[in-house]
């Protein structure tokens, strides 16, 4: 990501620092769009016709033994492969572009810190290897916020990473290696969102999230309700993992979720060090 704080000087010659926040938070944006288009192409790649041939058109031909065409019967399992390996580069994308975006956030409110306490420019700082559940808890006890919710979101966090390497490296079948934590089973946990019908006699309908609902005569009267769910799904060793359009799209916006806490975060605590001995117009 592009520096969001430079060093610069005051009219009386002293040294002030400029924070952009429009830098900080252009890349995420463009992660959250690009992964919703990417994994929009992936899904929609497994409702076409299985390609019947893969060559690569070239002068000269380098053959390394791929049957060429795809012999019917393999089509779909090819097919099924590639889009599990593409929903999984999507959410890698997403998720390593986060794990930047905190980065940011951390190296930011660090920089911030030594400014005010030496008034010189911040000097480079070490990369951070942590995971990203693990840098999701170090922002938030940067800021003292720690708290079950935020364990929890890194307990999401924490399944996806493993799902993304699932569908990525291993074609979305569960290995025993995904079993984490001693248990016999992969789980995967994310927060999601349910639409329910609630008639004049407080009876409760859940609608379908695979399809649109459209409002019929008989539904006048009834309320719909936006409830907020947990989804967990359970593998077994030898299981292929499948995410629905829903499930991605509900992925997605929790990602953006996460990212709007920390926007959040990030512009308050901008707003607090406006107090302090630095150029307001410069912030």
């Amino acid at each position: 990501m592009p520096p969001i704080l430079t060093q610069t000087a005051g009219p009386d010659g002293k040294p002030c620092l400029h924070i952009d926040l429009d830098a900080f938070e252009a890349p995420m944006k463009e992660a959250l769009r690009r992964a919703a288009i990417f994994l929009g192409y992936a899904f929609h790649a497994s409702e076409i016709a299985p390609l019947k041939s893969i060559s690569l058109k070239a002068p000269i031909v380098l053959d390394v033994g791929v049957p060429d065409p795809i012999s019917p019967a393999d089509r779909k399992g090819y097919q099924t492969e590639f889009t599990q390996w593409a929903i999984g580069q999507g959410l890698i994308e997403i998720d390593q572009s986060y794990h930047r975006y905190l980065v940011s956030a951390l190296d930011a409110l660090a920089d911030t810190d030594d400014f005010l306490m030496s008034q010189s420019s911040p000097g480079p700082r070490k990369p951070n290897l942590s995971n990203t559940w693990k840098v999701h808890e170090q922002l938030y006890a940067k800021l003292d916020q720690q708290s079950a919710e935020h364990r929890v979101e890194s307990g999401y966090l924490r399944s996806l990473v493993n799902t993304r390497n699932c569908l990525a490296h291993d074609s979305g079948i569960v290995t025993r290696r995904r079993m984490v934590d001693g248990n016999s089973t992969m789980s995967i946990r994310w927060p999601g969102r349910d639409m329910v019908m609630i008639d004049h006699y407080g009876r409760r309908t859940l609608l379908q999230r695979d399809r649109e609902h459209r409002v019929r005569a008989e539904d006048v009267g009834k309320k719909l309700s936006i409830e907020e769910v947990v989804r967990e799904r359970h593998f077994e060793e030898g299981d292929r993992i499948v995410l629905s359009q829903s499930d991605l799209s509900e992925i997605i916006f929790f990602y953006q979720v996460l990212v709007i806490k920390v926007k959040s975060e990030m512009y308050r605590i901008v707003g607090e060090k406006l107090t302090l001995p630095i150029r307001p117009d410069l912030l």
